[in-house]
């Protein structure tokens, strides 16, 4: 196998690929990347049997055919000490192969490409499609709520959900929820209900494009796995069993008490405040009033901070405490200008409710 190569597009796609790889795993197979060419085209595959990332592009013929599976932190640690320049790789029956580029030359071992495990082909029967930017945008709005707790296997992950003409993606550690639905390109041709590890989900939004206008599609595949395609790009994934909670019993009915304030304001307030946390007291309260929001904390170790708002708020004075990091990620995840939340009180779940995203935050207990 021989192929040429620019060290730019090279380094690029290994960085892509990479990430699915594992070090740590007891098959040593796994610590590689597989590369593999045909006539008019080089693949770039790696999986940690959980996620795979399956990278390809067109090279300029003759090409020759052949396979083989080199280490892949050493392979994109050299590529990315080359030179722009031309990169040339070939690998020998021995699996060891030779990089060339400019004056440096290296030479690595690699293991036979028979070995590397067979990731499934994509099957379109099922499948429904998605702009890249849209599907990028829901899971920068969800991600931050999947729990980190292994305790809780099936909510280490997201719920991605079809109902014919739309596609909902929710996430939640229990003690927050986070809601996104946006319509897709046609009605899809069956239900979809299938909760995706939080690894897969963060890949995801690595390589999603926002300014790309091609659409992902996304298909089921057999050994409940998942399959998403967009561009030279194919992720699989295994996908985590057992029963996501019924998050839609969870929302509130819509509260016609609200308070409404400058989303970047509130922001920067709760970031002050935050300051004061530790770790033994995460609680930040905030106090509403008739036109005024107070976001403050006071700490015995730390000291304390108070931050007033200007606000419309229609409900009785209120002090309710939350969790301020809960707030921070999904209020920075917004490009409003204005925010409005829904509050029923100290011990209720507090909401933000849009056409096409949710996010509903349980309150602290403040001894």
């Amino acid at each position: 196998m021989r192929i040429t190569i620019p060290q730019p597009q090279l380094l690029k796609t290994l960085q892509a690929v990479e990430r699915a790889v594992n070090d740590r795993s007891t098959l040593p197979i796994l610590a590689n990347i597989l590369l593999e060419t045909t006539e008019h085209e080089l693949t770039l595959t790696a999986t940690d049997l959980d996620v795979g990332i399956q990278c390809r592009f067109p090279l300029a013929p003759p090409v020759e055919r052949g396979a083989v599976a080199l280490p892949a932190r050493k392979l994109t640690t050299i590529v990315r000490e080359l030179p722009e320049d031309v990169v040339v790789i070939e690998a020998k029956k021995n699996h060891t192969a030779t990089i060339n580029c400019g004056s440096s030359s290296f030479r690595i071992p690699g293991l036979p490409a028979e070995d590397f495990p067979v990731l499934p082909p994509p099957q379109h029967d099922t499948s429904f499609s998605i702009p890249q930017a849209t599907l990028k945008t829901m899971i920068t709005q969800t991600a931050h709520a999947m729990s980190m707790e292994e305790t809780r296997f099936v909510l280490n992950g997201a719920l991605l959900a079809v109902h014919k003409n739309d596609l909902v993606l929710v996430a939640t550690d229990g003690r927050r929820l986070a809601v996104a639905r946006a319509p897709l390109n046609q009605a899809a041709k069956g239900a979809l209900q299938v909760v995706i590890p939080s690894k897969t989900v963060r890949e995801l939004g690595r390589l999603l494009q926002s300014d790309e206008a091609e659409d992902i599609t996304v298909a089921p595949l057999k050994e409940n796995q998942l399959t998403f395609q967009f561009g030279p790009v194919t992720v699989i994934t295994r996908l985590i069993e057992g029963q996501f909670p019924p998050y839609e019993k969870v929302i509130p009915p819509p509260s016609k008490t609200t308070v409404s304030c400058d989303r970047q304001a509130l922001i920067d307030a709760i970031r002050r405040a935050s300051l004061m946390t530790t770790a033994a007291s995460q609680a930040v309260l905030f106090e509403l009033g008739p036109s005024r929001l107070v976001v403050s904390k006071e700490s015995p170790e730390t000291g304390s901070a108070r931050e007033e708002l200007p606000v419309a708020y229609n409900g009785e004075p209120a002090t309710i405490a939350f969790n301020p990091e809960f707030w921070l990620d999904a209020l920075k995840t917004m490009d409003t200008g204005e925010v409005s939340i829904e509050v029923s009180g100290p011990d209720r779940p507090a909401v933000i409710r849009e056409p096409a995203f949710t996010y509903l935050v349980l309150p602290m207990k403040v001894a």
